[in-house]
């Protein structure tokens, strides 16, 4: 060790020592403390212990002790080092042991303990990391709602010397509890980082500070309690937590026991933290010290299992499950990447194997692990109070009844690991759902919080010390229970009326939950909390009754004698009141107490004595009631009392009918006589057992009490085997009109009994119901389809009953069980998110939460939907309801998958070997090819359908589009899935093949193709190869008029079979689906009738061609010549003859330079209908040209670069060609641009200007000098930095609009309204505008000409060997002659504020990566094009997915490129071509992008529009303020706004006015992709929505409005 390196820590350390804090804990001076560190030894000995770099504390102890006996003369007896064990041990714990610190001792063993400390910051500089030595805490990584308590962790460990007492006991204790935490702690941490780097939300600081300080309470134990340790410390690190204010590095900290994995959810940080205690135990012990090892978990779990004490079947049972949650946790890591072996640090990256790919075990770990990703960040949201109190607040202000439910059963799945504070929010929550108008939440809402309230106490489930009381709360369970009584009893005045009578309602379930969940020893507290309320004598006629309605839910075995006397005697005051109600409340107790006890003969009298005592109005169903009570207890001497005959007469069955149909029969009266028609019904006799089922079933359907729904339906059920086989039909009927046709309210509670009671039906009217069932499901009223779901549900969950009734072939029977579940599946698939998460609902909770069902018919379902129901969840989180309702029900199943492999130790699952591979376009997927897949997977296929990318000359729609047409179409097909987006294959790429066949290793692989496809693809006419598509066996599809089997065996070298489809499902094919679209008739023949509706909800198909348009000459041609021929400036001359303009030619054509711009007419044999004169002019010349020293002045100043005259320009009228005079000024000024020109001026010699021209000039920013500079007009422009327009809105309207003369004549007047407002952004600069269909076919011919092809389309289609890629807006929908062209569907999409922008997938697209993959799938050199590249953003995304791919690029060709865009394409090393080059560019503009519902760019938004209407953005107010454009008055913005919106409104209205004219009907919102290609919707935000029926220039109309009341602000 160098003296200079010594002498740097000991200046460090006396700068440490040296600190006031430090100073004041000695009660030491400064000048004290510098006085004994000039001790020449303490220096002399530093050296000696800093030689090996490694601290020792018995070291230390050596070099701190002259100074410490200067400190404290004494030396403690038993030494120092173990007094200042004990001494910081006494610090954390003050009540660990009796003795009590020497103050004498004190000085000496902090400035120890402070030297120690800062030797041990140098040995862990000095040393290698140790990782059961060192702690290396977090830093600064990754948000945290834990920091401030994180800091406070990280000052206590520091100041009460926690490391520096580990450190001393390693060294003088038998166990080293040093080596356990610091493994634990880099265990934790070491998986910890991984998982905050794979996305998982955990927070590094609070497993940090939990892991450091888990097992600081063993310090804390007494002596006493030695052997006790394993099982106190718990207590202890709570202790300490608390008591340094660390209550959720605590609650982490303290609940570390395996055993804590019997909780059903815990955050993800404490089961890190289980997961690393658990995989660091002692491994041996070495001359009396622990040496500690790093487990596997399976090594670990036998390790402890060895320890445990009394081990029997049932404890090793509780340990197995724990242990088996565990690895589960592990293996979730692992497929995230998650080094676990401590091999290194970084985490790899792991496949993810596509859902649908994975075989049934595959699926079933994939099922745990989406269970665990789900409960982890649900866990998340629920733990921090904030992101608790956001949650609430969303339940709070559910308007849904469902959402309601939903957020109910999120509480009620993890309440158990909520503070006592969100538990107290939950209850007030919960009461104010005692209010809600749905009796079911408010059923629902009660049992929760009696569950809560009974488990509100923090649970201690460890050992606790001896006289110690668990809970310390401010209030416990039994006051919480007692307050909740009095609000239910007694609400608060203010409460209304109506409400009361709610919340008093909600008592008997409140009490029933609390009493028949609370542990045995809390029974008493609980009954008589609740049971003193009946001593109270005031109290209202309602407080009365709720006391009566609860007494039959009090469980009679814990009732004492005197509490039966306290009951009986406070009914008997109760019949005091003249109440109807409350009288039938007193005879359903006594009912309840005579049938719960046997006879007691102490209270026989009284019971008989009350019941005499009753007023029960003549009502019969009553007087049955009293009858059953003295028959319970037999009391036959009262009966006496009572005539019970006219019980029996037809008239009582009548009346009560009537009775019960009345709204002003109270509901408990109603209740109890259904108990007696129900019993009537069982005597048989002259009752109607079909009008009394009707009877059931309509107050089953229409009664507004809850309770008697219930009842009734309970009774109608039980009604069931008395109904002949054509009544059970007609009441089935029925109900299922009640479904259809009643309201919501209502129809929920129907299928819980529907679906018991229709399991009666014979087996034909049993398929016949699920006919209508599969009606309903389709339903466009989704209300009547979650209903539909509900009903399935209970049929499937009871449907073993079904069996035991009637006989029938086992094949049937599991076939209707397939066909029930195929239901569930569908729905689950639904695009209504409504009908969706009906279905994750009823999945999870009726099959695999209640106990109805064993594990063995729970498997059998399994084994049906489980593969389907994990790639179906996916992806289906819209919302964040939807994200609780899925991590629900996954939790569900993973209960069930646990219990099953805890007892079946594996699942056994059959699955086919085949691999069926079906490629198509399907567009759209239809019933022929659903039959196709059917008849496949029937002959032992696991049918996979490939959405095909590879035709590329249909257009088609999008591809997320497709899919999910697809994916509802075979939901409910079992063995039939849609293969992944992500692995593109081309039948003809022979790699490509070979992916696919590894990726089915072990299963032979079939191609399935129709028959014309073999004979007429080119992938079958090539020479066979390995891989190739001829290697592979066949399915084919027998279409049409084949030449012969013997053909298509030649050509592929594998087996075949062949299939044939029926001529009704042969004739179905796309054309005629479009056209019945089209013609807007029934297509559920020809698709999946919920396809039909999803097709048109969201208006697709319509107006859509089937294939790309593919791009032809125009009838326009223009050419400039630079050096003009003699022979055409005679043709130029010629049209010029007699006109105008000819004199201006003469003199122009005789400049040296002189060029031409010249437009020719094909249609009219190449006629010129338009030509331009210019040439360059030198800044010498100018005064010689126009001879004004002013005008030469003016031009000087302005400019500072090359000048062009235009001299003269020409136009004819007689061409169908529009804006000729546009496209000459375009063509001429893009020209000279592209030649370094940077100025131009327009003066004719002679002074003539046509009126057109004057306008098409003043459109392009041309200023007109003051004529009195000059005798003849001069306009100048500066065109260093042009603005650019391109004019596109032609393509983006769909025919035959984008041909109407109406049409055509509003955008070229409206294109010109834009291009003046755009002059007064930058005055005196260039507005140059592109047409993008002059555009396009130049871009056709440049991209035809680098692919070797003709431009023109030929009878015998011969492609070039490169592909066209259209990477932004540009051909969308257009093909290139010749040429393979695929577009990649790019969008640039705004953030939500719109302060940035990313470029993404285009909406309803595959991510880019995906499409990009799909590119290198065709095996072709790529041609990019684009319509402009200038700042690179699209191509900068791209390239490395180019690269990554390997995708070899020959080229980019762009309509126009920038000096920067051909900068950044030199730094790529790409050739890139263009249409146009301008070197500046000021700003760019795509037309239709700023016209509201024409167009936009994307924006990321929660909301969502119809699939065929896109969230946009469009850059102008009042949308957004165009940040983009600089150094622009707001007057400017202002008017462009304007502008714009005036366009977009005038544009949409003659497009609404043309398409009544067309197809007689409105164009709305809803019909808008009739007319434009992609229409968009301006974002208005969450929570807010459009009115599809209301068309789109009113909304637009409504927007001027809005930007008028804007005006003063912005002007």
């Amino acid at each position: 060790m160098t003296p200079k390196v010594i002498s740097e820590v000991f200046r460090n350390l006396q700068e440490q020592l040296l600190k006031k804090t430090v100073l004041k804990r000695m009660r030491l001076t400064k000048k004290r403390m510098q006085a004994l560190l000039k001790n020449e030894i303490f220096r002399a000995r530093l050296g000696e212990v800093l030689e090996g770099r490694k601290v020792a504390c018995e070291d230390i102890l050596i070099l701190c002790q002259d100074i410490m006996e200067e400190l404290s003369p004494k030396t403690p007896k038993e030494g120092w080092l173990s007094y200042i064990y004990f001494y910081v041990r006494k610090g954390l714990f003050p009540e660990c042991c009796q003795a009590i610190p020497n103050p004498e001792y004190e000085s000496a063993a902090i400035f120890y303990l402070e030297v120690l400390h800062h030797l041990f910051l140098y040995e862990k500089k000095w040393q290698p990391f140790e990782r059961t030595r060192d702690f290396v805490f977090p830093d600064n990584v990754g948000d945290s709602h834990y920091t401030e308590e994180y800091d406070r962790f990280r000052k206590c460990f520091r100041e009460q010397y926690v490391y520096e007492l580990m450190r001393i006991g390693k060294e003088i204790m038998p166990f080293d509890l040093l080596a356990h935490v610091a493994g634990v702690h880099y265990v934790a941490m070491h998986v910890a980082r991984q998982l905050f780097e794979a996305g998982v939300p955990i927070d590094l600081r609070l497993i940090s500070g939990a892991a450091a300080c888990h097992d600081i309470g063993k310090y804390g134990c007494k002596d006493s309690e030695v052997r006790r340790i394993p099982y106190l410390h718990y207590y202890y690190t709570d202790v300490w937590c608390r008591r340094n204010n660390l209550p959720t590095i605590g609650h982490v900290a303290a609940n570390h026991s395996t055993w804590d994995l019997e909780l059903e959810d815990l955050q993800v940080e404490a089961l890190v933290l289980i997961y690393a205690d658990f995989r660091v135990k002692t491994k041996a012990r070495v001359n009396g010290k622990e040496v500690m090892g790093f487990y596997s978990l399976q090594d670990s779990f036998q390790v402890i299992l060895d320890k445990l004490d009394n081990v029997d079947k049932k404890k090793e049972d509780r340990y197995r499950h724990v242990y088996a949650k565990l690895k589960d946790f592990e293996d979730y890591m692992e497929s995230l990447g998650v080094n676990v072996d401590f091999s290194t640090d970084q985490r790899k990256q792991v496949e993810r194997k596509d859902r649908v790919l994975l075989d049934m075990t595959e699926t079933v770990n994939a099922l745990k692990h989406m269970t665990f990703a789900h409960n982890i960040s649900l866990m998340h949201k629920l733990s921090h109070e904030i992101s608790f109190g956001t949650v609430l607040e969303a339940a709070r202000s559910a308007k849904n009844w469902k959402n309601s439910r939903a957020y109910i059963n999120i509480f009620e799945e993890y309440f158990t690991y909520m503070t006592q504070k969100q538990k107290n929010v939950t209850l007030q929550f919960l009461y104010e759902l005692l209010m809600h108008r749905e009796g079911d939440i408010r059923r629902q809402a009660a049992d929760l919080m009696g569950n809560i309230i009974v488990n509100y106490d923090e649970d201690y489930r460890k050992e606790l010390p001896e006289g110690v009381q668990a809970d310390n709360s401010e209030i416990n369970s039994i006051q919480l229970w007692e307050r909740y009584l009095e609000m239910i009893i007694q609400p608060d005045h203010k409460v209304t009326e109506r409400h009361r009578r709610w919340i008093g309602y909600a008592l008997r379930r409140v009490v029933d939950s609390v009493l028949s969940r609370c542990k045995i020893e809390d029974q008493e507290a609980y009954l008589h909390g609740f049971l003193r309320f009946y001593r109270v004598r005031e109290m209202s006629d309602a407080e009365t009754f709720i006391l009566l309605d609860t007494m039959p839910v009090l469980p009679v075995k814990w009732l004492s004698d005197a509490d039966l006397t306290q009951l009986l005697n406070f009914a008997g005051a109760c019949i005091e009141r003249p109440v109807l109600e409350i009288h039938v409340a007193v005879l359903r107790f006594l009912k309840y107490l005579t049938g719960s006890l046997p006879r007691r003969e102490d209270l026989a009298d009284l019971v008989g004595e009350m019941l005499s005592r009753l007023q029960l109005w003549g009502k019969t169903g009553l007087k049955y009631k009293a009858m059953v009570v003295l028959d319970n207890w037999q009391l036959e001497n009262w009966k006496a009392h009572w005539n019970f005959e006219d019980l029996y007469e037809e008239d009582a069955f009548s009346d009560i009918l009537l009775e019960n149909l009345k709204a002003a029969t109270p509901w408990i009266v109603k209740a109890v006589n259904i108990e007696y028609l129900f019993m009537r019904a069982k005597m048989g006799g002259n009752v109607s057992i079909l009008q009394l089922a009707t009877h059931f079933s309509n107050l089953l359907k229409v009664s507004e009490q809850v309770t008697v729904r219930h009842r009734a339906g309970e009774a109608l059920v039980s009604l069931a085997p008395l109904l002949t086989k054509d009544q059970r039909n007609e009441v089935s009927i029925e109900l299922i009109k009640g479904l259809e046709i009643g309201e919501y309210e209502f129809s929920k509670y129907i299928p819980q009994y529907l679906g018991r009671f229709v399991l009666y039906l014979e087996p034909d009217e049993l398929d016949e119901f699920l006919l209508e069932i599969k009606r309903l499901l389709i339903s466009i009223n989704e209300r009547v389809s979650c209903v539909a779901l509900d009903t399935v549900s209970i049929m499937v969950q009871r449907y073993n009953e079904y069996r035991q009734r009637f006989q029938e072939p086992t094949d049937r029977f599991l076939k209707r069980r397939k066909t029930m579940l195929g239901f569930l599946l569908s729905g689950l698939a639904n695009y209504r998110d409504a009908v969706s998460q009906e279905a994750v609902l009823v999945i999870g909770h009726s099959f695999f939460e209640e106990e109805v069902l064993s594990l063995e018919e729970k498997k059998d379902i399994f084994q049906i939907i489980g593969k389907k129901f994990v790639a179906l969840l996916e992806n289906r989180e819209t919302s964040e309801l939807a994200f609780f309702n899925n991590a629900a029900s996954l939790n569900n199943l993973y209960r069930f998958i646990g219990n099953y492999l805890f007892y079946y130790k594996e699942f056994s699952f059959e699955e086919p070997k085949k691999i069926a591979f079906f490629p198509g376009t399907y567009d759209p997927f239809s019933l022929g090819h659903k039959e196709i897949a059917r008849m496949i997977r029937d002959l032992g296929f696991t049918v996979y359908l490939a959405l095909d990318e590879f035709s590329w000359s249909k257009k088609t729609q999008p591809h997320m589009i497709r899919r999910e047409i697809i994916t509802m179409s075979v939901a409910d097909e079992e063995n039939i899935y849609v293969f992944p987006d992500d692995r593109p294959v081309n039948i003809a790429t022979p790699s490509d093949l070979l992916k696919l066949r590894q990726l089915f290793q072990g299963k032979e692989v079939y191609m399935v193709a129709g028959s014309d496809v073999v004979e007429n693809a080119s992938s079958y006419q090539v020479p066979c190869v390995e891989n190739s598509i001829q290697t592979f066996p066949h399915i084919l599809i027998m279409r049409g008029k084949t030449r012969g089997t013997s053909e298509l065996e030649a050509k592929i070298k594998a087996p075949i079979y062949y299939l044939k489809l029926n001529e009704r499902l042969e004739d179905i094919s796309s054309t005629k689906i479009r056209e019945n679209i089209d013609d807007n008739r029934d297509i559920s023949s020809l698709v999946d009738p919920v396809v039909q509706n999803y097709i048109y909800e969201n208006n697709l198909y319509l107006r859509e061609p089937q294939y790309k348009q593919i791009l032809r000459g125009r009838a326009v041609r223009v050419e400039v010549f630079e050096d003009p021929t003699k022979s055409i400036e005679e043709e130029i001359f010629k049209v010029l003859e007699g006109r105008p303009e000819e004199e201006e030619f003469q003199r122009a054509s005789k400049v040296d330079n002189i060029r031409y711009t010249v437009v020719r007419d094909r249609e009219q044999s190449d006629k010129i209908v338009g030509v331009a004169a210019f040439h360059g002019i030198a800044t010498t010349n100018l005064y010689k040209e126009f001879q004004s020293i002013e005008v030469v002045d003016h031009i000087r100043e302005h400019t500072s670069g090359r000048i062009v005259l235009v001299a003269a320009v020409f136009f004819s009228s007689q061409t169908h060609i529009r804006d000729v005079d546009q496209l000459l000024a375009t063509e001429t000024l893009a020209f000279c641009m592209q030649k370094d020109y940077t100025y131009a001026v327009f003066s004719p010699y002679r002074g003539y200007i046509h009126e057109r021209t004057k306008g098409t000039l003043k459109r392009q920013g041309f200023q007109l000098l003051d004529n009195k500079m000059s005798k003849r007009p001069v306009y100048v422009v500066d065109m260093k930095a042009p603005i650019v327009i391109f004019q596109n809105l032609e393509t983006v309207l769909k025919a035959p609009f984008d041909q109407n003369p109406r049409v055509l004549d509003t955008l070229q007047q409206t294109h010109c309204r834009l291009q003046l407002a755009m002059t007064k952004l930058y005055p005196g600069q260039l507005v140059l505008s592109f047409q993008s269909e002059i555009m396009y076919h130049r871009l056709m011919e440049r991209i035809t000409r680098a692919n070797q092809v003709s431009s023109e389309v030929t009878k015998v289609r011969r492609l070039g060997p490169s592909m066209c890629v259209p990477f932004g807006k540009i051909l969308r929908g257009n093909a290139v002659p010749n040429t393979v062209t695929k577009v990649l569907h790019t969008e640039k999409t705004f953030e939500p504020e719109v302060t940035g922008f990313s470029i993404t997938e285009y909406p309803n697209y595959s991510p880019l990566a995906t499409q990009v993959r799909t590119i290198k799938s065709f095996n072709r050199p790529v041609i990019l094009v684009d319509d402009l590249l200038h700042k690179g953003y699209r191509i900068k995304e791209l390239n490395p997915l180019f690269e990554q791919e390997n995708v070899k690029i020959d080229r980019i060709i762009v309509g126009l490129l920038s000096g920067r865009g051909k900068d950044l394409m030199e730094i790529q090393n790409r050739k890139v071509e263009s249409v146009y080059f301008i070197p500046s560019i000021k700003a760019w503009f795509v037309e239709s992008s700023i016209y509201p519902f024409i167009g936009g760019d994307s924006i990321k938004s929660e909301s969502e529009n119809k699939a065929t209407l896109l969230n946009s953005i469009n850059l102008i107010l009042p949308y957004v303020m165009p940040g983009f454009i600089y150094g622009v008055s707001n007057d400017a913005i202002y008017d462009l706004s304007m502008t714009c919106l005036e366009n977009s409104r005038d544009i949409l209205r003659v497009l609404e006015e043309e398409y009544q004219t067309v197809f007689e009907r409105n164009l709305t919102l809803n019909r808008l992709g009739e007319v434009i290609l992609s229409p968009c919707c301006p974002d208005r935000g969450d929570h807010l929505s459009y009115d599809y029926h209301v068309a789109p220039s009113i909304y637009v109309e409504n927007d001027i409005v809005r930007l008028i009341r804007l005006k003063e602000l912005i002007k």
